[in-house]
């Protein structure tokens, strides 16, 4: 159990992160309001915090299910998808490159 929060919130929080939602979705999905609110955004978008973790885990899960997804219809041919996976993938290094050099 992650300190300050339920088994049930955290839950709830990767069903939603599972689906695509961002941290601020989640958040209004989850009803949060005042200081709940600013506590759950500030621990979920620290890379340190176990909340963070579990979101990141979840959100993993729909990134590879799009990831398949168009994965699958590049195969099957449909053009759109190829050069959109094409791109994404491209992003990908770039982004890792910034990182890997600006800490970005």
């Amino acid at each position: 159990m992650i300190k300050g929060y339920t088994e049930d919130f955290v839950s709830r929080m990767k069903d939603f992160a599972v689906i695509g939602l961002s941290p601020a979705q989640v958040a209004e999905r989850l009803e949060l309001g005042g200081t709940d609110r600013t506590s759950f955004l500030k621990d979920v978008t620290n890379d340190d915090h176990p909340l963070s973790k579990e979101f990141r885990a979840a959100f993993r899960h729909y990134e590879e299910n799009i990831d398949a997804a168009l994965n699958t219809a590049a195969i099957k041919g449909d053009a759109k998808a190829l050069r959109l996976n094409y791109e994404l993938q491209k992003q990908d290094k770039i982004d890792e490159i910034k990182r890997k050099l600006f800490g970005i």
